[in-house]
């Protein structure tokens, strides 16, 4: 039978109350360039120190395979202490610790919370500075800094390092428990903390590449950048487009384009004054002529299709050619302002790119590294709307949701095109073009208005109004949500987080200069930064509860996702998991720890096909008392 959510996590926040903690570090081999990250079997532990409450810091020198010691108090241990956890718990994972038994306090994620939202440098040794606690060695950490491997480093001067740093970690960690315990936060450090093992265990499975497509897609690229080049030199007369003096010349000068200007009339120029010619700007331009159009359709083409290739093609190719097609990244907790996960490439000879957001039309590159496997992606379906429904209460927005006949791109394209919802409905399902074409073009407005927008043409500010009328509760909560920022600078959610805008500040024409990020950050914290970790730790750890790890294994996660390699045998289970993640555990975790019962039903869709993104998605609501709707198209 399996767990209930409870005792699938097995531990609590208030746990991080309790004394039995055990405080680490770790000196490592930094031989491939990269502070030792643990998903390079080039890199080596040298170093491990530790302490329990009140005890004394051991030292051992040895490997992964020589902390039997260190693994044995672990086990021990109700939690771990450590600044920058994902990177111990990279390291634990080599030694041969089970990552979801491991329960952490990471002090570093701690830090970042106290924040509040604003910038701030969360390193060990700034959090110290902030409560003068003990800096971090400053002649170890320069050699570091400057790429000294640690192997080259005095033992000695490496041990009082980690020593050093275990004390830090551990007054950092008492200070920090105070203030999250006394702004009732503990149980958002929970949920961060309870990810991070599992990211851990992400990031050295990679992403793998399908050779053969690939090949195929950069053969086609080049020869399109080829052919839109020859075009563009024709209809140019042969400028080089990449020299900005003649760009700017053939734009302004030959084609006579006027220039964008600001809200005072001037000319929107370079910070050297120059006249601007970045895509931005040419986005701007507004072609009256069939010459000017040309030049702008080709233009925006060519730097189109050399933005993919340049961004994703060549770095994929010259993986496929020299890596196996495989690819590593850093899926990243403390970098955004809301909390979702931000990701970074490891960098290779090749370049890199970002870990998580894949151009959507490449996904199709990606399959499962055993052949005969598959891709399966789970997500939660419209999970930003739905929150925002939730959080503002709307009896509108809850009833479209839960209306499979809903389609919220009609609504926004019927209101910028001045015609009524049923009538542009039916048109589009009658297979109208006409119809098809304002679907497409009011997607980027549909939601626009939940994160701010009021300013536009005459057609998106109808719909902006329009937007604001239909989702009353959800614009009145918004608006709720800048006064209290206006009057005291910062904004308390329910579930605990806190944002600061010191800032805030209204104009006499009534403009909130803070409007768009405090209609944004809530929404998409609770969504991104608090369900979906919530959904994908459960995931992960049904996963290995059903001792499927060998079956079913996470590859990436992205903003509302899980991507898993899935045996063709165990699709049934990859589904069932999922559908019980993203909804039964992300209800009862809420209701559990942030005293929370949400009112709006949860959805998921799930793909499994041989290549990311592609197959048949399967999509079902899910309510918190059980009921299930299956919204599969």
């Amino acid at each position: 039978m399996a767990k209930s959510t409870l005792e699938l996590l097995g531990h609590r926040p208030e746990e991080y109350l309790l004394d039995d903690y055990l405080v680490l570090d770790f000196e490592t081999d930094t031989s491939h360039g990269d502070f030792g990250n643990p998903i390079h079997p080039d890199n080596g532990l040298l170093l491990a120190c530790w302490k329990w409450r009140d005890g004394d810091i051991r030292s051992v020198w040895a490997g992964e395979y020589g902390q039997q010691d260190l693994v044995s108090a672990i086990e021990r241990a109700r939690f771990i202490v450590a600044h920058n956890g994902k990177y111990e718990a990279g390291w634990l994972r080599r030694c041969g610790v089970d990552l979801t038994k491991l329960f952490l306090f990471d002090t570093k994620i701690a830090e970042y919370l106290l924040a509040n939202g604003k910038r701030m440098d969360t390193s060990l040794g700034a959090a110290a500075r902030r409560r003068g606690l003990p800096p971090k060695d400053p002649v170890v950490d320069a050699l570091i800094r400057a790429g000294i491997n640690p192997t080259r480093i005095p033992k000695r001067w490496l041990e009082q390092r980690c020593t050093l740093d275990v004390e830090t970690t551990e007054q950092l960690f008492l200070d920090q428990r105070r203030a999250l315990r006394d702004s009732a936060r503990l149980a958002v450090q929970f949920t961060r903390c309870n990810l991070t093992p599992c990211l851990a265990d992400i990031e050295p499975a990679g992403l793998c590449l399908d050779a053969d497509r690939v090949t195929e897609v950069v053969v086609q690229y080049r020869s399109k950048s080829a052919d839109l080049g020859e075009q563009l030199a024709v209809a140019s007369g042969g400028i080089n487009t990449a020299s900005r003096k003649q760009l700017a010349e053939y734009i302004y000068d030959t084609l006579g384009f006027a220039e964008a200007k600001d809200r005072r009339g001037n000319p929107k120029r370079t910070p050297s004054g120059q006249r601007a010619t970045d895509a931005k700007a040419l986005s701007a331009l507004r072609p009256e002529t069939d010459e000017q159009r040309l030049f702008l359709k080709l233009h925006r083409e060519h730097a189109k299709v050399g933005s993919a290739l340049s961004k994703s093609l060549e770095f994929y190719d010259g993986i496929c050619k020299h890596a196996n097609g495989i690819f590593y990244g850093q899926l990243n907790q403390c970098v955004t302002a809301t909390g979702r996960l931000s990701s970074t490439g490891i960098p290779t000879e090749w370049g890199s790119v970002q870990f998580q957001n894949q151009d959507r039309g490449f996904k199709r590159l990606f399959r499962a590294r055993q052949r005969g496997w598959l891709i399966g992606e789970a997500d939660g379906a419209q999970l930003e709307f739905r929150v925002a429904a939730d959080l503002g209460r709307d009896r509108q927005a809850i009833a479209d949701i839960e209306d499979s006949d809903f389609d919220a791109h009609i609504v926004s394209a019927a209101a910028m095109a001045g015609r009524e919802y049923v009538d542009l409905l039916a048109e589009y399902r009658s297979g109208s073009e006409r119809a098809k074409q304002l679907r497409q073009a009011a997607k980027p407005e549909t939601f626009k208005p939940l994160y701010g927008g009021t300013k536009g043409t005459p057609a998106q500010e109808r719909w902006y109004t329009e937007f604001k009328r239909r989702y009353a509760g959800i614009a009145k909560a918004q608006e709720n949500w800048v006064y209290e920022v206006l009057a005291s600078k910062r904004l308390v959610t329910d579930w605990g987080v806190i944002f600061e805008w010191p800032q805030a500040k209204m104009s006499a024409s009534g403009y909130v200069n803070v409007t768009s990020q405090v209609y944004n950050y809530p929404v998409q914290a609770f969504a991104t930064a608090e369900i979906i970790p919530i959904a994908v730790t459960c995931f992960w750890r049904r996963v290995s509860d059903e001792g499927l790890e060998q079956y079913i294994r996470c590859v990436n996660t992205i903003h509302d996702s899980v991507v898993c390699e899935v045996h063709p045998d165990h699709t049934g289970a990859f589904t069932r998991i999922a559908k019980t993640a993203f909804t039964a555990d992300v209800y009862a975790y809420l209701r559990e720890f942030y005293h929370k019962e949400m009112i709006v039903p949860l959805g998921v869709s799930v793909k499994i096909a041989e290549h990311w993104g592609e197959g048949k998605e399967l999509a079902w609501d899910i309510y918190a008392n059980g009921r299930e709707v299956d919204r599969t198209k």
